[in-house]
């Protein structure tokens, strides 16, 4: 799966920025974390951080970030919803690396749509 058929997903799915609240958030980011587990990646590291971030910004609109870590870094984006409406995915990891995250996402729209 690439990030722009994530996006795609999204799109289709009729989710908009005004339906996130930090309780789908929270959601969003056990799906992920789930994925990561099972996927072993980074020498079975890489998990998300505790909290989803969402902020509402009334000059931009909604800004929403989970982070996430692995053995050598502590805090890096796995999932961003910029207030621009562009949905970033680990702009750090590489093709396989962003798997697990691109699943969780794509799973959790489901669950919302």
């Amino acid at each position: 799966m690439t990030r722009d058929e994530a996006r795609t997903a999204f799109d289709k799915s009729g989710l908009k920025y005004d339906d996130l609240t930090r309780h789908n958030l929270q959601q969003l980011r056990n799906l992920i974390n789930q994925e990561m587990v099972e996927s072993g990646l980074i020498r079975e590291s890489l998990r998300c951080k505790q909290r989803p971030i969402l902020k509402p910004d009334n000059k931009r609109g909604i800004w929403a970030t989970i982070r996430c870590k692995a053995l050598y870094f502590d805090d890096r984006e796995a999932v961003s919803f910029n207030p621009d409406g562009f949905i970033g995915f680990a702009g750090w990891a590489d093709q396989r690396n962003v798997q697990p995250i691109l699943k969780g996402f794509c799973k959790w729209v489901e669950v919302q749509s």
